[in-house]
């Protein structure tokens, strides 16, 4: 399985805002539609398509908190077509070496996730983030030392 990070382009937006969970996941991640429309205003948003091969499979979003300098997995979805086959996992891995890459990186990455969206909370833990113990806008706060 090769998996990479790719640009939101002019080429390829409209195929990333098609790309859906299923709908008891609905409540858990913003859509990508509104995902775009954001980090057009936040600019320290990097939105980014997850790519298997050539095929868009889903989407994620950085940021830099310019607050504490700390960088954000500030979305991340794998279409519902593509769930269960490891993409997730693979997606969070690019991202924390996206981040790492950074000349401006933080030696910690901090995620946001609902309290009821058990699969995430799993699917993190197994990438090596820890719950912190606090919330914000009704997210668990879990991070991960780099």
């Amino acid at each position: 399985m090769t998996l990479s990070l790719k640009e939101v382009t002019k080429e390829n937006w409209e195929q990333c805002i098609a790309l859906k969970v299923a709908p008891e996941q609905e409540s858990f991640v913003a859509s990508n539609l509104y995902s775009l429309a954001e980090a057009h205003y936040e600019t320290s948003f990097i939105p980014k398509a997850v790519y298997s091969y050539d095929e868009m499979i889903g989407f994620l979003m950085l940021g830099k908190d310019p607050d504490d300098g700390v960088y954000w997995i500030v979305r991340l979805m794998i279409d519902e077509r593509y769930q269960g086959k490891g993409y997730g996992h693979q997606a969070v891995q690019a991202a924390l070496a996206f981040i790492k890459k950074q000349r401006d990186a933080s030696s910690v990455i901090r995620l946001g996730v609902k309290p009821e969206n058990v699969a995430a909370k799993r699917l993190y833990k197994a990438c090596g983030f820890s719950e912190t113990g606090h919330q914000e806008h009704g997210e668990d706060i879990m991070e991960i030392q780099l």
